[in-house]
C-alpha cells in the first residue's frame, strides 16, 4: 500500500485488480479503514496519485501542510 501525506491527512492507495481503493491510515498503528468518499480512476498510474489526491483535496491545503508526498 502506498502511503501519502495529503494536507496533513493520511491516506493509503492500494491497487486491487483494476481499481485503486482508498483507506484513512492511523501510523504508527498501522491501521487501516477503507474509505469509499472519493472514486480513484483506473487510469491512474502510480506516479500520478498525488496529484490526484491534491486536486481533490486541495481545500485543505494550509500553511503549516501545504503539499501532497508520498510517505511509503
Amino acid at each position: 500500500m502506498m502511503i501519502f501525506n495529503v494536507f496533513g491527512r493520511l491516506l493509503g492507495v492500494k491497487r486491487v485488480g483494476d481499481e485503486w481503493q482508498l483507506f484513512r491510515v492511523t501510523l504508527p498503528e498501522r491501521k487501516y479503514a477503507r474509505s469509499y468518499d472519493i472514486v480513484l480512476p483506473e487510469e491512474l498510474t502510480e506516479a500520478d496519485i498525488a496529484g490526484y489526491l491534491g486536486d481533490i483535496y486541495h481545500e485543505a491545503a494550509t500553511e503549516r501542510y501545504p503539499d501532497v508526498f508520498r510517505l511509503e
